[in-house]
């Protein structure tokens, strides 16, 4: 990612996650600015995957 990019946008390039999807690498960065409404949607989409692996799981 252009450097100009990050400072430009409050991106924090050390806080990444990173991982290996079908042989493609991807890489979340988070911004140093917190945006609730983001954290909200990110956090009950995380719940819900979540809620759909266990009811697959236990055959609902």
């Amino acid at each position: 990612m252009r450097e100009n990019y990050i400072t430009e946008n409050g991106i924090d390039s050390e806080h990444k996650i990173e991982s290996i999807i079908n042989d493609c690498k991807v890489t979340i960065y988070f911004s140093k600015n917190r945006n609730l409404q983001v954290e909200r949607n990110v956090l009950e989409n995380l719940l819900d995957t979540f809620e759909n692996r266990m009811k697959a799981r236990i055959g609902y």
